[in-house]
């Protein structure tokens, strides 16, 4: 999981509905935290307008990919697998009563992480993609100085 770095990212993207010509914006936050059994992503979005949460659990199965479980209050838990260890990133998910499904890739991105996938519930399929970037922490400091000259 070398992509998934701790921290609190900050991301934007679009969702599309399959046979829409334009897409609903997507803007968030994510929180990520490594521990012993492995990975929780707690992410809070905006969908057009509307907040929405989901949270992520990754872990480390004995066969070398990844067990993915997702909440969320938009939907049902989703469940799955993933490989992570490598690029491509890829992960299939869906519910217990298989009716939805979703996959998705992450990637590097301009020096942030990038999310693309596709889920399918009922006849509609979404499509989307996410850029996330780490969220820096500004320091401001009184006393820096410059020690260039600003003319030219």
């Amino acid at each position: 999981m070398k992509l998934l770095t701790p921290g609190h990212w900050l991301g934007r993207g679009s969702l599309l509905l399959e046979g829409r010509s334009l897409g609903d914006s997507i803007e968030g936050e994510a929180d990520v935290e490594h521990d012993e059994g492995g990975v929780s992503i707690k992410l809070q979005f905006v969908v057009d307008d509307k907040p929405a949460q989901m949270v992520v659990r990754i872990a480390g199965n004995d066969v070398g990919t990844y067990v993915v479980s997702l909440r969320s209050d938009l939907a049902d838990t989703l469940m799955g697998t993933a490989k992570l260890d490598s690029e491509p990133n890829l992960g299939l998910l869906w519910n217990e009563a298989e009716t939805v499904h979703a996959t998705f890739t992450l990637f590097s991105h301009s020096g942030g992480l990038g999310c693309r996938g596709f889920l399918r519930s009922g006849g509609a399929i979404y499509t989307w993609e996410i850029a996330f970037a780490r969220k820096q922490q500004v320091v401001k400091g009184d006393n820096v100085v410059t020690l260039r000259s600003r003319r030219r």
